[in-house]
Protein backbone atom coordinates (compact mmCIF):
# COMPACT_ATOMS: atom_id res chain seq x y z
CA UNK A 1 0.00 0.00 0.00
CA UNK A 2 1.41 3.37 -1.03
CA UNK A 3 -0.89 6.09 0.34
CA UNK A 4 -0.95 9.48 -1.37
CA UNK A 5 -0.10 12.60 0.62
CA UNK A 6 -3.65 13.86 0.10
CA UNK A 7 -4.96 10.83 2.03
CA UNK A 8 -2.56 11.48 4.93
CA UNK A 9 -2.83 15.27 5.23
CA UNK A 10 -6.23 16.82 5.83
CA UNK A 11 -6.31 19.94 3.67
CA UNK A 12 -8.92 21.31 1.30
CA UNK A 13 -8.09 21.75 -2.36
CA UNK A 14 -6.75 25.28 -2.74
CA UNK A 15 -7.43 27.55 -5.70
CA UNK A 16 -4.25 28.52 -7.52
CA UNK A 17 -4.27 32.09 -6.24
CA UNK A 18 -4.65 30.91 -2.64
CA UNK A 19 -1.76 28.46 -3.05
CA UNK A 20 0.47 31.15 -4.53
CA UNK A 21 -0.36 33.64 -1.79
CA UNK A 22 0.16 31.10 1.02
CA UNK A 23 3.35 29.59 -0.39
CA UNK A 24 4.96 32.97 -1.04
CA UNK A 25 4.61 33.66 2.69
CA UNK A 26 5.89 30.18 3.56
CA UNK A 27 8.96 30.82 1.44
CA UNK A 28 9.73 34.05 3.27
CA UNK A 29 9.45 32.22 6.59
CA UNK A 30 11.64 29.38 5.28
CA UNK A 31 14.31 31.88 4.24
CA UNK A 32 14.27 33.54 7.68
CA UNK A 33 14.53 30.11 9.32
CA UNK A 34 17.40 29.08 7.00
CA UNK A 35 15.31 26.08 5.95
CA UNK A 36 17.10 25.66 2.62
CA UNK A 37 15.27 22.54 1.39
CA UNK A 38 11.86 24.08 2.01
CA UNK A 39 12.92 27.36 0.40
CA UNK A 40 14.01 25.53 -2.76
CA UNK A 41 10.94 23.31 -2.91
CA UNK A 42 8.50 26.18 -2.43
CA UNK A 43 10.34 28.09 -5.15
CA UNK A 44 9.58 25.22 -7.55
CA UNK A 45 5.96 25.11 -6.38
CA UNK A 46 5.53 28.84 -6.94
CA UNK A 47 7.03 28.62 -10.43
CA UNK A 48 4.66 25.77 -11.28
CA UNK A 49 1.56 27.58 -10.03
CA UNK A 50 2.47 30.75 -11.90
CA UNK A 51 2.35 28.60 -15.02
CA UNK A 52 -0.95 27.15 -13.80
CA UNK A 53 -2.41 30.66 -13.49
CA UNK A 54 -1.34 31.34 -17.05
CA UNK A 55 -3.04 28.13 -18.22
CA UNK A 56 -6.22 29.06 -16.33
CA UNK A 57 -6.25 32.51 -17.91
CA UNK A 58 -5.74 31.01 -21.35
CA UNK A 59 -8.50 28.46 -20.76
CA UNK A 60 -10.93 31.11 -19.48
CA UNK A 61 -10.39 33.11 -22.66
CA UNK A 62 -11.13 30.23 -25.01
CA UNK A 63 -14.06 30.74 -27.33
CA UNK A 64 -17.10 28.45 -26.97
CA UNK A 65 -16.78 27.33 -30.59
CA UNK A 66 -13.88 25.10 -29.57
CA UNK A 67 -16.27 22.56 -28.08
CA UNK A 68 -17.15 19.36 -29.83
CA UNK A 69 -20.57 19.43 -31.58
CA UNK A 70 -21.63 16.61 -29.23
CA UNK A 71 -21.06 18.74 -26.13
CA UNK A 72 -24.49 20.39 -26.15
CA UNK A 73 -26.38 17.09 -26.46
CA UNK A 74 -24.27 15.39 -23.80
CA UNK A 75 -24.82 18.41 -21.54
CA UNK A 76 -28.57 17.77 -21.84
CA UNK A 77 -28.05 14.13 -20.87
CA UNK A 78 -25.87 15.13 -17.91
CA UNK A 79 -28.53 17.57 -16.72
CA UNK A 80 -31.12 14.80 -16.91
CA UNK A 81 -28.89 12.34 -15.06
CA UNK A 82 -28.19 14.78 -12.24
CA UNK A 83 -31.88 15.58 -11.91
CA UNK A 84 -32.82 11.88 -11.98
CA UNK A 85 -30.40 11.13 -9.16
CA UNK A 86 -31.72 14.05 -7.10
CA UNK A 87 -35.36 13.12 -7.80
CA UNK A 88 -34.75 9.46 -6.90
CA UNK A 89 -33.29 10.40 -3.53
CA UNK A 90 -36.08 12.88 -2.84
CA UNK A 91 -38.72 10.28 -3.72
CA UNK A 92 -37.27 7.95 -1.10
CA UNK A 93 -37.23 10.77 1.45
CA UNK A 94 -40.89 11.67 0.80
CA UNK A 95 -41.95 8.01 1.03
CA UNK A 96 -40.18 7.44 4.37
CA UNK A 97 -41.64 7.60 7.83
CA UNK A 98 -40.73 10.53 10.02
CA UNK A 99 -37.37 10.00 11.67
CA UNK A 100 -36.34 7.23 9.26
CA UNK A 101 -32.50 7.08 9.45
CA UNK A 102 -32.26 6.24 5.77
CA UNK A 103 -34.26 9.32 4.79
CA UNK A 104 -32.17 11.50 7.09
CA UNK A 105 -28.96 10.14 5.56
CA UNK A 106 -30.33 10.75 2.05
CA UNK A 107 -31.24 14.33 2.93
CA UNK A 108 -27.76 14.94 4.35
CA UNK A 109 -26.22 13.50 1.18
CA UNK A 110 -28.24 15.80 -1.05
CA UNK A 111 -27.12 18.82 0.96
CA UNK A 112 -23.50 17.84 0.37
CA UNK A 113 -23.87 16.97 -3.32
CA UNK A 114 -26.32 19.76 -4.25
CA UNK A 115 -25.81 22.52 -1.64
CA UNK A 116 -27.70 25.03 -3.80
CA UNK A 117 -29.95 22.55 -5.57
CA UNK A 118 -29.50 20.64 -8.82
CA UNK A 119 -30.48 23.68 -10.88
CA UNK A 120 -27.45 25.60 -9.65
CA UNK A 121 -25.28 22.93 -11.30
CA UNK A 122 -27.27 22.24 -14.47
CA UNK A 123 -27.28 25.96 -15.30
CA UNK A 124 -23.47 26.20 -15.27
CA UNK A 125 -21.22 26.43 -18.32
CA UNK A 126 -19.82 23.20 -19.72
CA UNK A 127 -16.44 23.33 -17.96
CA UNK A 128 -17.87 24.33 -14.58
CA UNK A 129 -20.61 21.70 -14.76
CA UNK A 130 -18.08 19.00 -15.64
CA UNK A 131 -16.06 19.98 -12.57
CA UNK A 132 -19.20 19.71 -10.41
CA UNK A 133 -20.05 16.29 -11.86
CA UNK A 134 -16.53 15.12 -11.06
CA UNK A 135 -16.87 16.48 -7.52
CA UNK A 136 -20.15 14.63 -7.04
CA UNK A 137 -18.79 11.35 -8.40
CA UNK A 138 -15.73 11.68 -6.19
CA UNK A 139 -17.95 12.00 -3.11
CA UNK A 140 -20.11 9.10 -4.26
CA UNK A 141 -16.97 6.93 -4.39
CA UNK A 142 -16.70 7.21 -0.60
CA UNK A 143 -17.68 3.93 1.14
CA UNK A 144 -20.51 5.44 3.21
CA UNK A 145 -22.12 6.99 0.14
CA UNK A 146 -21.67 3.82 -1.91
CA UNK A 147 -23.67 1.88 0.68
CA UNK A 148 -26.30 4.63 0.89
CA UNK A 149 -26.71 4.81 -2.90
CA UNK A 150 -27.21 1.05 -3.05
CA UNK A 151 -29.79 1.12 -0.25
CA UNK A 152 -31.67 3.97 -1.96
CA UNK A 153 -31.72 2.04 -5.24
CA UNK A 154 -29.76 4.73 -7.08
CA UNK A 155 -26.89 2.58 -8.37
CA UNK A 156 -28.18 2.75 -11.94
CA UNK A 157 -28.40 6.55 -11.88
CA UNK A 158 -24.83 6.84 -10.58
CA UNK A 159 -23.56 4.44 -13.24
CA UNK A 160 -25.26 6.54 -15.91
CA UNK A 161 -23.73 9.74 -14.56
CA UNK A 162 -20.30 8.11 -14.43
CA UNK A 163 -20.59 7.01 -18.06
CA UNK A 164 -21.71 10.48 -19.12
CA UNK A 165 -18.83 12.13 -17.26
CA UNK A 166 -16.35 10.44 -19.59
CA UNK A 167 -18.31 11.44 -22.67
CA UNK A 168 -18.78 14.99 -21.42
CA UNK A 169 -15.09 15.37 -20.64
CA UNK A 170 -14.10 14.06 -24.07
CA UNK A 171 -16.54 16.42 -25.80
CA UNK A 172 -15.22 19.42 -23.87
CA UNK A 173 -11.54 18.57 -24.07
CA UNK A 174 -11.63 17.07 -27.54
CA UNK A 175 -10.43 18.63 -30.79
CA UNK A 176 -10.46 22.36 -31.12
CA UNK A 177 -7.31 23.67 -29.51
CA UNK A 178 -3.91 22.80 -28.13
CA UNK A 179 -5.00 23.48 -24.55
CA UNK A 180 -7.42 21.06 -22.92
CA UNK A 181 -9.23 21.26 -19.62
CA UNK A 182 -7.39 18.07 -18.63
CA UNK A 183 -4.13 20.02 -18.77
CA UNK A 184 -5.58 22.72 -16.50
CA UNK A 185 -6.84 20.05 -14.06
CA UNK A 186 -3.50 18.26 -14.04
CA UNK A 187 -1.64 21.52 -13.40
CA UNK A 188 -3.94 22.34 -10.48
CA UNK A 189 -3.54 18.84 -9.05
CA UNK A 190 0.25 19.04 -9.27
CA UNK A 191 0.19 22.44 -7.58
CA UNK A 192 -1.87 20.99 -4.72
CA UNK A 193 0.54 18.06 -4.44
CA UNK A 194 3.55 20.39 -4.31
CA UNK A 195 1.89 22.34 -1.52
CA UNK A 196 1.29 19.14 0.46
CA UNK A 197 4.93 18.18 -0.09
CA UNK A 198 5.90 21.49 1.50
CA UNK A 199 3.70 20.63 4.49
CA UNK A 200 5.41 17.22 4.71
CA UNK A 201 8.84 18.86 4.67
CA UNK A 202 7.82 21.12 7.54
CA UNK A 203 6.43 18.23 9.58
CA UNK A 204 9.55 16.17 8.92
CA UNK A 205 11.82 19.00 10.06
CA UNK A 206 9.80 19.78 13.19
CA UNK A 207 7.97 16.53 14.07
CA UNK A 208 7.75 16.66 17.86
CA UNK A 209 5.40 18.41 20.26
CA UNK A 210 8.25 20.23 21.97
CA UNK A 211 7.74 23.95 22.37
CA UNK A 212 10.51 24.74 19.88
CA UNK A 213 9.10 22.42 17.19
CA UNK A 214 5.54 23.61 17.71
CA UNK A 215 6.61 27.24 17.40
CA UNK A 216 8.71 26.66 14.26
CA UNK A 217 6.04 24.44 12.72
CA UNK A 218 3.32 26.96 13.45
CA UNK A 219 5.23 29.84 11.88
CA UNK A 220 5.88 27.94 8.66
CA UNK A 221 2.42 26.38 8.35
CA UNK A 222 0.35 29.41 9.36
CA UNK A 223 -0.09 30.87 5.84
CA UNK A 224 -1.39 27.53 4.58
CA UNK A 225 -3.63 26.98 7.60
CA UNK A 226 -5.15 30.46 7.24
CA UNK A 227 -6.20 29.74 3.65
CA UNK A 228 -7.43 26.28 4.60
CA UNK A 229 -9.65 27.79 7.28
CA UNK A 230 -10.97 30.39 4.82
CA UNK A 231 -12.00 27.61 2.44
CA UNK A 232 -13.65 25.73 5.31
CA UNK A 233 -15.80 28.79 6.08
CA UNK A 234 -16.90 29.05 2.45
CA UNK A 235 -17.93 25.38 2.46
CA UNK A 236 -19.69 25.66 5.83
CA UNK A 237 -21.71 28.61 4.55
CA UNK A 238 -22.31 26.83 1.23
CA UNK A 239 -20.81 29.66 -0.79
CA UNK A 240 -18.69 29.37 -3.94
CA UNK A 241 -15.00 29.48 -3.02
CA UNK A 242 -13.51 32.74 -4.27
CA UNK A 243 -9.90 32.94 -5.40
CA UNK A 244 -7.50 35.57 -4.09
CA UNK A 245 -4.91 37.80 -5.68
CA UNK A 246 -1.62 35.89 -5.26
CA UNK A 247 0.24 39.10 -4.47
CA UNK A 248 -2.13 40.78 -1.99
CA UNK A 249 -4.40 38.00 -0.74
CA UNK A 250 -7.47 40.13 -1.49
CA UNK A 251 -10.55 38.50 -3.01
CA UNK A 252 -10.18 38.47 -6.76
CA UNK A 253 -13.31 39.59 -8.58
CA UNK A 254 -12.95 37.77 -11.86
CA UNK A 255 -16.06 37.98 -14.07
CA UNK A 256 -17.24 34.57 -15.27
CA UNK A 257 -16.45 33.64 -18.84
CA UNK A 258 -19.63 33.83 -20.92
CA UNK A 259 -20.43 30.47 -22.45
CA UNK A 260 -22.68 30.95 -25.45
CA UNK A 261 -23.19 27.21 -25.75
CA UNK A 262 -25.32 27.36 -22.61
CA UNK A 263 -27.59 30.13 -23.88
CA UNK A 264 -31.19 28.88 -24.34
Amino acid sequence: MAPLLASLLSFYTFSTGRRLFALSQVRKAAFLASFVDLDAHVGEALAHDRETRALEAKWAGRKPTIYSPEARQIDIYVDAALTAFRDGAEAQIRASAEGDPLAEAAQAMLLVLFPKGAGAITSLGFVEELAEVQRILSRLDEPDYQALVAELGLTRQVARLRDLEGQYRAAIEGPGGALTFAQVKDARAKGQSLMLQAVALILGKYPSDSEADRKARGTLLEPILVQNEAIRRYLRERKPIEDVNPETGEIEQTPPVQDETQTP
